[in-house]
């Protein structure tokens, strides 16, 4: 039985992939936007989204576009999430987040929100990049005899940076405070000591995403990269995401690591 789900952020980049994506056990029954969009009042297949006649409406009418969906995804701006987040919070739904470039603050707050409903929230949801991160979890260790970077390379239009996925491999890299030190200018800190941990951000064209772990040792280098051909890898991930979370009644905040456990069984 399909699920029905809807898309807050449906005009934007990656929920434009969500909707687009075939997947028989989805059914998009609400997409919603900022009110300021001149696409609100549109049906997804009057612009070519989808082959649905849902209705595009504005972030004022959110619970009314989510009040007949089974899970509700946010791929949209933290200030917009955190504004729109407690009107879906009031209806008891399953949530999935995969906004990213929220602050410190902002994600407490998120969590907060959140942690009594059955939630998942990723920076990335691409099988390959959570494959990325049980890597770079594993190699974690190392740093006495290598010198750590990240880099990551994404479209010209991208908000936020590093990229969410960067700061997920920072924290996994970071996890018993080897790493004193972010460095992401080299303009700034020319040499590098010990304790760093260098993250480059990249932007240009149309890249939908390129993260590099490098591990630089005085006589050998490891390079471990996860390229997106498309944002269809995330997007796949996100459906993923919505239909298992759509089956959990226990409350709590999840992650794709949760849901790879147990759908890749």
């Amino acid at each position: 039985m399909a699920i029905s789900l809807c898309v807050v952020g449906a005009t934007g980049k990656f929920g434009r992939s969500i909707i687009s994506l075939p997947d028989s056990e989805v059914r998009i029954s609400g997409a919603v936007c900022s009110d300021a969009n001149p696409l609100v009042g549109k049906r997804l297949n009057e612009i070519g989204l989808h082959g649905s006649s849902t209705t595009i409406r504005g972030a004022s009418n959110i619970a009314e576009a989510a009040v007949d969906s089974d899970v509700i995804i946010f791929v949209s701006r933290p200030n917009a999430d955190l504004a729109n987040i407690p009107k879906i919070v009031t209806l008891k739904k399953r949530i999935v987040v995969g906004t990213t470039g929220f602050t410190a603050e902002q994600t407490e707050r998120l969590n907060s929100l959140l942690q009594t409903f059955p939630t998942v929230i990723s920076s990335n949801f691409s099988i390959g990049a959570n494959i990325l991160f049980q890597i770079t979890s594993l190699v974690s260790r190392f740093n006495k005899l290598y010198d750590y970077s990240i880099m990551e390379a994404h479209h010209k239009m991208k908000a936020d940076a590093p990229s969410g996925t960067a700061k997920t491999m920072l924290q996994l890299l970071n996890s018993d405070s080897a790493f004193r030190v972010t460095v992401t200018d080299r303009t700034v800190k020319p040499n590098r000591t010990e304790g760093e941990v260098e993250v480059v951000s990249l932007r240009g064209g149309g890249t939908p995403g390129i993260h590099q772990l490098i591990l630089s040792g005085e006589h050998d280098m490891i390079r471990v990269e996860h390229a997106s051909f498309s944002r269809a890898a995330s997007a796949a991930g996100a459906l993923l995401a919505c239909k298992w979370i759509a089956s959990q009644d226990k409350p709590g905040i999840y992650s794709m690591a949760n849901v790879l456990a147990t759908t890749l069984q």
